[in-house]
């Protein structure tokens, strides 16, 4: 009897404790947190719950760089008392300075030449962006440099670092530094190379001779919306002649009289040899004018006239619509030469 009593005492007590032990953590916010974790209710009764998700599950995904999605830069050195000058294969259409140590622009009349210039001296490295109408970006690491040995980086399709993938400069070679003239199509060095297919082309559309100065103009050429006009100049005199000006422009063929003369003149977009100014004695010079492709209305010439500086051998000529429809396209072997380019001399 007295140990059955002992067992049922036993039992209550341990029911007891039991009960004090669930009641203390019911009480205790780190108790009820932590079976809270622990437990969830399913069908009247406490069971252990799945393992909660891990942190690196939840932290974002970031993409690895690779060499494939990483570009290289080119190493840039700038001066406040220089300026460089960097040639694109194609029109630039967006620059990005990296801080306002530098002055950057497009070169005036061409679309794929930008200068560049620091601001002041000794500027904290910076980087300069430029993306071109292919698509393709550009990117530069910038520094300081008073006296930086290149002034001129020719960025180019064909050359040594294109072809390679290298971010280094490649030496500039005249087939890939053309400046793309801002009113032509036609890349510069395309426009010289086309100038001397004119000047050695056969034909002529006019010429006149007065005061031992003949003025021949060759037979007209036309690329890609382009004409061109080429003009031979030859002094037979033993005094030199120096050119003031040579003027184009279109007319009525006859004016009538008491009736004011309209003349519409045209401007060329470029001049081959344009620099050069002086016919020596027994001496001859060849030039080429190039326009934006036009024609001559009805009853009306186009008029070249050559001046001469504070002299009196000027010469007039004067072209029909049909010279110019007769315009003569060129085969593309000049291009293909860098050599002929530079035959005839600076211009």
């Amino acid at each position: 009897m007295n140990k059955v009593l002992l067992s049922v005492s036993a039992a209550c007590a341990l029911t007891l404790l039991n009960a004090s032990s669930v009641v203390g953590q019911a009480k205790n916010p780190q108790g009820r947190a932590a079976r809270a974790g622990t437990m969830y209710q399913g069908r009247g009764q406490y069971t252990d719950a799945p393992a909660t998700t891990s942190a690196s599950q939840d932290a974002p995904k970031m993409l690895e760089y690779s060499d494939a999605n990483k570009m290289a830069s080119y190493p840039l050195f700038i001066s406040d008392q220089k300026t460089t000058h960097l040639v694109f294969p194609f029109p630039v259409t967006y620059v990005d300075l990296g801080s306002n140590g530098l002055i950057a622009a497009k070169a005036t009349g061409a679309e794929n030449i930008v200068r560049v210039k620091a601001a002041a001296k000794g500027f904290a490295e910076t980087n300069m962006t430029v993306l071109t109408s292919d698509g393709k970006l550009y990117s530069f690491i910038v520094n300081y440099n008073r006296d930086p040995k290149i002034l001129s980086l020719n960025l180019g399709a064909g050359t040594t670092a294109a072809r390679s993938g290298s971010p280094a400069i490649a030496s500039s070679s005249r087939s890939t530094t053309e400046a793309i003239l801002s009113n032509s199509p036609i890349p510069q060095g395309n426009l010289d190379a086309f100038s001397v297919e004119a000047l050695t082309g056969k034909g002529t559309a006019e010429s006149k001779t007065a005061n031992q100065l003949s003025l021949r103009a060759g037979s007209v050429g036309y690329q890609s919306e382009t004409l061109f006009f080429p003009l031979h100049i030859a002094n037979k005199s033993n005094v030199t002649y120096d050119i003031d000006f040579v003027k184009f422009y279109i007319q009525d063929k006859k004016v009538a009289k008491r009736t004011a003369e309209q003349a519409i003149e045209i401007a060329p977009i470029y001049v081959y040899n344009g620099p050069q100014q002086k016919v020596e004695a027994q001496g001859k010079l060849e030039k080429v004018f190039i326009f934006k492709k036009f024609t001559i209305p009805d009853k009306k010439q186009l008029v070249i006239e050559l001046y001469e500086k504070g002299g009196g051998r000027n010469i007039k000529l004067t072209l029909a619509n049909s010279d110019l429809l007769k315009a003569r396209t060129f085969n593309g072997n000049a291009v293909a030469s860098g050599d002929a380019v530079g035959a005839v001399g600076a211009r």
